[in-house]
């Protein structure tokens, strides 16, 4: 299953992942040493935590970047249009002058 968040494909993780994870997640299950889960659990927690963080610094980076983009895209696009417009309009003036020559 492929999905879609901001045009990034995010597919499905390698089969190889899959099986480490559910390896780790049956060797937690198999486990009676709660203070060892106890500190693998907190550990993961705080993990996560800057995971968190990280990737929102990511994203927002990203969607600075595209912000960025559009807006040169949007200036060049105006750019252009303002030229091609100066240039009929010098073109105008050329035959306007052309006519009054004769």
């Amino acid at each position: 299953m492929i999905k879609k968040f901001l045009n990034i494909e995010i597919e499905e993780p390698p089969i190889e992942l899959e099986l480490s994870v559910e390896m780790r997640c049956r060797d937690i299950m198999e486990s009676d040493d709660i203070d060892s889960i106890k500190r693998y659990c907190t550990h993961l927690v705080r993990h996560q935590m800057r995971q968190d963080v990280f990737l929102a610094s990511l994203l927002g980076r990203l969607v600075e970047l595209e912000a960025n983009l559009v807006a040169k895209e949007i200036r060049k696009e105006k750019f252009d249009i303002n030229l091609f417009k100066k240039i009929v309009k010098n073109i105008n003036e050329r035959n306007k002058k052309k006519k009054d020559f004769k």
